[in-house]
Parts: C-alpha cells; structure tokens; sequence
C-alpha cells in the first residue's frame, strides 16, 4: 500500500548528491576522545536503533565522526542531512546510496520501486531491509541531522526500524529532537540504545583535555569554574577555549571570563531560538526568569493555558531543558541558556522583562514562597517589596522550609541608604548568612553597628543582632567570639521575656559551640532549652537538636546513645523531608563517624560524603570538620598520604581565623605523621593542643621511640575522671601498650581491662589504631583471648590493620595477579583523577571505582594512591 507520495518528477529526474553528503564531519586537531561514549555506542550494534538525541552545539556530529574512525574500516556508512531531506524521495534515495561504499549493490531494487512507483511503499521498505540484512557483519549506517527529514519520513522510518535485521547491521539516527519514532516501545522492548544532552555534556577531566588541546591550562579551581558555568556544553567550551589561547594570563582570564560572550549568544539565537515557531520562542523567553519552570508558574507568569503541553514538547525537542523530577513535571533550563535568554528578552522589551518579574513575584508571595518572590521584586527593581518581605520571613523560612536557601542577588541593594532602616539591614544579613556568606553578612552587621544612633540594649533589634553575631561567628569555628554572643542575646532575652525566632535559634547554635569546646553537659543543658522553645520548628528539634546530640554523645564516647539519637535524626529528617538541608549535616556525621568506628569503611565514606555535600553549600566549619573525617577515613584504609593531603585542604578552609577547631587538625595529623616515622612534626604539634589530648599524643610518641617510661609519665598527667569515655579508653589502651613494650607480666589484664570498656562502649577502630602494639598483641595472642563475636570482630579487624601495612619486603617485579580491563582504565586515570572525576569520567558509581582501586591495590601490593602510581610506573603500567 503507498504512503507517501512523491512529486511527479520523481521517477524522470533522480537526485544528485555532494560526496560531501556521504562523508563524516572533518575531525578537528583539537578533538577529545571518548572512550566511554565510543563503548556505549558500540554496545547499541545488538538493538533495533540507536538514537542521539541533543541540542545543537552539543558535539553530536564530532562525536560519531571519531567513533566512525575507532571502527574496522568497510563497515561504516554516513548520510548527513539538510533541509533538502523534507523530501522524501530524496532522503530515501540519500539513505539507499550511503551504504555503496561498503556494498556496492545496496538498494539497488528499492531504488528502481521508488524510481517506477514514485511512492514509499512495504515492499521499498521490505527491500532496504533485506539489503541491510545482506552488509558486511558489524556494519553501521548512521544518519545525522536527521530532524530535517524526521517529519517526512516518520511513518516509513518506523516501519524500517520494525523490520531492521539489528544482529547483522546498526542504525543510528542522530538529531536535536527525538525522531517521531514509538520510540517508548522500543525502550520498553530493550531494543532501543540512547544518547543525550546529559551523556554528551563535557566532564570535568574532558573540559581539561579540551583546553589543552587549545595550549590552555588554568588552574583546578578556575577550571571548575568553566565548567559549571558551562555546564559541560561543548559549544561554550569550544568558544571559551579559542578565547582563552590567546589570553596573556589564562587563570585570570577564566575567572573573568564572562561565557555569556556575545559569540555564544549569537549561536543560541541563530541555532535555536531563531529555528523555533513564534510562540515558542517567546514561551522561552518569557519563562526564562524562572529559576524553576512548572505548568502553573508558566500558566501565571504568560496567561497561557497549554504551558503543560509547551513545556512537553519543549523537553521533547532537547531545547536545554533539565527534568528536576520524575515525573517530569518541573524543569529548569540550562544555566547558560537561561542567561542568555534573559539577556535577549531584556533587549527585546525591557519593560516587559520588568513586568514579568513583577508577575512572577506577585504570585510566588500569594503561592506564599516568600524567598522566589523576593528574588523577583529585587530583578524588578521593586526593592522596598522585596526587603518588607525578606524582613519577615528570611528566619522563618530558614527553620521551616527544607529547601536550601540560594543566595539572593544584592547587587542592587545599596547598604549605605539603609542606615535609617536597622530592621531591612539586619534582615539582608540574616538572608546572606543562612545561605552562608558569613563575610557579607558580617560587613552588613558592621555597617549596622556603626550607622545610625545606638541601638536600644534591650531591645529586640539588640536581640536580633546578637544572636546574628552568634550565627556569624560559628559559620566560621570562632567558638569563644560565636559563645560570647549568645550569652549575650540569652541575657536580653531572659530581661525582656521576648519571644523571637531568631533569639530562639541561639541554643541551636551554642550546642555546636559547646561541642567544639568540649563541654558536653553544656551542650545537653542547651539541647534541652532549644526543645523548650514554642518558637522553634518542629524540622529545628527533631533534625537539628537531635543530630547535634548525637554528635556530641559520638565524640564524648557514648556511642549507643549517639547512634540512637542520630538514627532517630535520619528518621525525621527523611520524614520532614530535610535530608539535604543543613540541619542534616552533624546526624549524617554522628551515623558516618559510627560506622567508622565498626570499620564500616565504605558506609562512613558515603555517609561523609553526603555532609560534605550540603556543607560545601556555605557552612565552612562544617566542612572542614567532614573533611577531617574523612581523612580518618582514608587513614583507617592505611592511605596515610591522602589522609595528610584532606587535612591540609580543611585547614585551607578555617585559613586566617582563629578558631579552636583547627587544633583538630593537628591532633589528626599528628599520628599520621607518626605512622611514617616522623617523630619530630607530632612532637611540634602537640604544643599546640589542650591538655588532655596532648598528654595523649606525647604518649603515643614516646611508645613509637620506644620508651615506655615517658609515655606512662604523659599518661599520669591527665586525671582519669577529667576524660571523656572515649579518651579514657584512649589513655587505658595507651597503659595497656606500655605495658606490652616493657614486657610487663601484668600487661594481659590491662589490657583485658581496656578491651572489657571498649567491649562496653562498641569501639573497634579506637582499639586497633591507636597503638600498634596492642594490634599485634591481639592478633598473636588470639588463641588466647575469650572467643565471643565482640572479640572475633576485634581480632578480625586487628588482622586487616595488620595485613594493610606497607610490605616492607623488595619491590616485586610482577602483579599478583593481572589487572582487569576495567582495573586498568582506572589505574591511567588515577595520577590525576579523584574519585568522582574517575566516576564521572568512565560513567561508573564512586563504588564502583572504590571497589576497583581496592582489587588494584591488592593486586599491586600497596596500601595507597601515592604507593599504587609508584608500583605502576616501576611496571611501567604507566
């Protein structure tokens, strides 16, 4: 049966073609390989069809012109597209020839049906794929640009891809939208292999290679920032690249580097906002302003009544549109995408811009979403709205809202006119300090303490303001200055008898204060005034009160407890859906510092990795104090150099404060240190610590010299009933290593006294790391210790410290046992690789890199990165 017609002079004038159309894209000197996407292409050849589906700029073409030259050669066909191919006798006469070059007589018989019929019929389509069926094995036929032929060929297309003989030979159709294909079946079938946006977009490590390919190399941080703001479109980078060669100070030009550059905006304009129907592109435009785009925002923001439908077939066409659920149902446009945009829809109409902004916030505030609506009142310039606005809510918002704050845009706030105004200054504070900008919030603080007449000692702006100091100063580890505040708004508070979110989050912030300090009962007895605040959110006590006793009872050494609190924690914040939200930082710490403790070393890990992820949005402290944590986690999987290199990073973040916290960092160095050796650098260390650590660390170096006499008179000094319980078991397994080293015939019941608390309390870790010469007493004497699953896990993890310590025998000349394919990929990428950049890079789960560098470890014999390179390179694996 016909289904397309063919114009008349189909069947007397066949069409002619440049080679040009026949031939992949001309690959450029300074191409990236892609291994990875090479592999998953590769692994299409056994499905119906392959589809890669992005916007333009995104690399598309590039991409599968490098793959064509990775293959065997006669086996790989190419027809490129243009707006010719809306005919369809020309595309399919196009698609029948592409293939010649491998097989001379393909199509031979469809194009004589199409030359006699001059109309697609089943046995056209029959024809074509019986002479696919015929190609050499692993033979691949790709068509790229195919949206110009897509709506022409839609019907005939599907019915080819139904019948494609997908054992013997590949199709690829490659496009800026998804062919009208029923691709939906085919994916439910696992017939269908995918290519998008997001597999295109650029990695970090590839933005690197791209650069260098330009003679461009910046620095690690400035090259993070490229890449954000590029958001790994390869278009922007290419164009950020060529701009960037010629600069005389690449690091300086690419923090200066504006990738909104006219070149990119023209290309947006032209390559796609230009291609679509009029009302898309002013939907685009208009709907730029949202940082979120949902059917109703868009509903309300241009009056329209299909936004669902838009934004359906907006996503569809790939036009830079991210899914932030789902369900599909919101999305955000790309970064860069969006600002040009909006950059556009300003020159248009300027006074349109301003209006929308104005709509957008008029129904954020009667949506009451307070934070949108002030972000749009300020882009419309409306700023006495935004900061009424701002004023009431920026604290309530903080304690009920689990959605992290995004630091709003001030820069047309000017702080000098608000001298007269205490309130609107102390509230742009507040907002620039929950979202964790403690520098400008702390000149916003200063200015109000300068301007104006004195502020009332009892007044609730005084209130404010000190409990705002308080905040100010802990954001940054000043546990003196941050307690000093506190106390301080207590004090107005408990003359004044005033009732006030803000003052009322002031024990939340002393818990941590106090936790930092040491105090553990203060932090209960301020526990317990915050759960007596009616002011207080329920997400503000039952997440954050809970959590940050947890950590506190973890790092005192009252473990179960701490793991009942932070599982309680976990629960609520899962609940009350504040999982990412800052509150949920020190339980995921407590349950990581926990599972580290029962050498859960993968479990720690993730669960740090999660803290250090919403701590790294604005809360400084609490990232160097994850940071810390997971050096010790690196330092329980005996990888002492990357330990030594996190510390070094967290102290960068707490650089040219004073606060106590970064004695921390020298009481976790310092047995690292030790651990290579080096007596001297933990003997400098120790000066600089409290008392009872460093009587305890005094100690643990005099063992490493091996003079037990020393370390028992650094062991005296600290009163026993002065220690937490976690350093009391410090100090009796400390005793009990003295005793092994002066062959004491007592040593066996210290040392049963030590294990008898550790027994009580749950520590593992603690017992197996803080001296050797209780691990090896333990596993020496394992026959003689009293069998029970407590004992055979200490025994169990006393043998895995033991057998992680570097070999001390000659180098050996060959593996143990040959890497893997996938174990060698990872092994090239490890000099200069993180964990996530090698996930990311060979499209693999961080597990699964842990799991693969732990094989490659064994296999090489080393404890650490540092030991893994240098073996590789000795086996010239690298």
């Amino acid at each position: 049966m016909a289904r397309s017609a063919m114009p008349e002079h189909a069947s007397s004038q066949s069409p002619r073609f440049a080679l040009a159309k026949f031939l992949p894209a001309t690959l450029p000197a300074t191409l990236v390989k892609r291994p990875v996407l090479y592999d998953r292409l590769t692994a299409g050849a056994g499905q119906r069809l392959t589809v890669v589906v992005a916007p333009a700029g995104a690399g598309k073409s590039v991409l599968l012109s490098s793959w064509a030259v990775t293959r065997s050669p006669g086996v790989t066909s190419w027809l490129s597209c243009d707006e010719a191919d809306a005919d369809p006798v020309r595309f399919w006469t196009g698609f029948t020839e592409a293939p010649r070059s491998v097989a001379p007589g393909f199509g031979a018989d469809a194009a004589d049906l199409l030359a006699m019929d001059g109309v697609m019929s089943a046995d056209v389509i029959a024809s074509i794929a019986n002479g696919a069926a015929r190609l050499p094995a692993g033979s691949v036929i790709i068509v790229d640009d195919f949206q110009y032929a897509a709506a022409a060929v839609s019907a005939d297309m599907t019915d080819l891809v139904e019948r494609w003989p997908a054992g013997t030979a590949q199709l690829v159709l490659s496009g800026r939208s998804d062919p009208p294909l029923r691709l939906h079946r085919l994916r439910m079938a696992g017939e269908l292999c995918e290519l998008r946006s997001r597999d295109l977009n650029f990695t970090l490590a590839e933005s690197r290679d791209l650069l260098a390919h330009f003679g461009v190399e910046l620095a690690d941080a400035d090259l993070a920032l490229l890449h954000q703001r590029s958001e790994g479109w390869a278009a922007a980078l290419l164009m950020a690249a060529l701009s960037l060669r010629g600069a005389t100070d690449p690091a300086r030009a690419a923090r200066a580097l504006d990738i909104r550059s006219h070149a990119i905006a023209e290309y947006f304009i032209a390559e796609v906002l230009e291609q679509q129907p009029p009302e898309v592109a002013q939907f685009m435009l208009d709907t730029s302003i949202l940082d979120e785009l949902t059917a109703d925002a868009c509903a309300a923001l241009t009056g329209r009544q299909d936004t669902e439908a838009l934004l359906r077939s907006i996503d569809a066409a790939s036009l830079f549109l991210t899914a932030l659920d789902d369900e599909r149902t919101a999305f955000r446009y790309h970064h860069l995408v969006s600002q040009v945009l909006r950059a556009e829809l300003r020159a248009r109409d300027r006074a349109r811009a301003q209006a929308l902004q104005v709509r957008a916030a008029e129904w954020f505030e009667a949506a009451d979403d307070a934070r949108r609506a002030v972000r749009h009142f300020l882009a419309a310039r409306q700023v006495d709205r935004a900061l009424d606005l701002l004023q009431d809510r920026v604290v309530t918002d903080y304690l009920h809202d689990p959605a992290l704050p995004a630091p709003l845009d001030l820069s047309r706030v000017d702080p000098s006119v608000l001298a007269e105004a205490p309130d609107r200054l102390l509230a742009l504070a507040a907002d620039l300090l929950v979202s964790g900008d403690a520098a400008r919030g702390g000149e916003y603080l200063d200015l109000l303490e300068r301007a104006g007449p004195p502020i009332p000692p009892d007044s609730r702006l005084a209130a404010r303001l000190a409990a705002l100091q308080t905040l100010r100063y802990a954001l940054t580890g000043q546990a003196d200055e941050a307690l000093a505040e506190g106390l301080a708004a207590r004090a107005i508070q408990e003359r004044t008898q005033l009732a006030d979110e803000w003052v009322a989050a002031v024990p939340m912030l002393l818990m941590h204060v106090h936790t930092w300090l040491e105090d553990f009962p203060a932090v209960e007895r301020e526990a317990a005034a915050a759960l007596a605040m009616p002011e207080l959110s329920e997400p503000a006590k039952l997440v954050h009160v809970r959590g940050t006793r947890a950590l506190a009872r973890f790092e005192a050494g009252y473990l179960a407890e701490a793991a009942d609190a932070a599982s309680a924690a976990d629960a609520e914040a899962r609940r009350l859906g504040f999982g990412q939200h800052f509150f949920a930082i020190e339980h995921l710490r407590a349950l990581a510092g926990l599972a580290l403790e029962r050498l859960d070393l993968d479990t720690a890990e993730q669960l740090t990795e999660q803290a250090l992820s919403i701590a790294e949005r604005g809360r400084r402290v609490f990232e160097f104090l994850a940071l810390l944590e997971r050096a010790q986690i690196w330092a329980a999987r005996k990888q002492v150099r990357d330990a030594l290199a996190t510390v070094e990073a967290a102290r960068l973040i707490l650089a040219g404060t004073s606060s106590v916290l970064l004695t921390r960092a020298d009481e976790l160095e310092a047995p690292l240190r030790l651990s290579l050796g080096d007596l001297r650098s933990p003997a400098e260390l120790a000066g600089g610590l409290p008392a009872a650590p460093r009587s305890l660390l005094l100690a643990r170096i005099a063992l490493a010299a091996g003079d037990h006499h020393a370390a028992l008179e650094h062991l005296q000094a600290p009163s026993p009933g002065d220690l937490t319980p976690r350093r009391a078991l410090t100090r009796q397994l400390l005793m009990a290593a003295a005793a092994i080293e002066r062959g004491d015939p007592m040593a066996a019941g210290i040392l049963g006294g030590a294990l008898e608390a550790a027994r009580a309390g749950g520590f593992l870790n603690t017992v197996v790391t803080t001296a050797p010469q209780v691990t090896s007493y333990l596993v020496e004497h394992s026959t003689q210790l009293r069998p029970d699953p407590f004992m055979d896990q200490l025994v169990s993890a006393a043998l895995q410290v033991r057998a992680a310590q570097p070999d001390a025998s000659p180098a050996r000349r060959t593996l143990i046992e040959p890497l893997t394919a996938a174990e060698t990929r990872i092994l090239q990428l490890l000099p200069t690789g993180t964990y996530v950049r090698i996930a990311a890079t060979l499209f693999i789960s961080r597990n699964t890199v842990k799991t693969h560098l732990r094989s490659i470890y064994q296999k090489l014999g080393v404890t650490s990165r540092a030991e893994a390179i240098e073996r590789a390179v000795e086996l010239r694996l690298l």
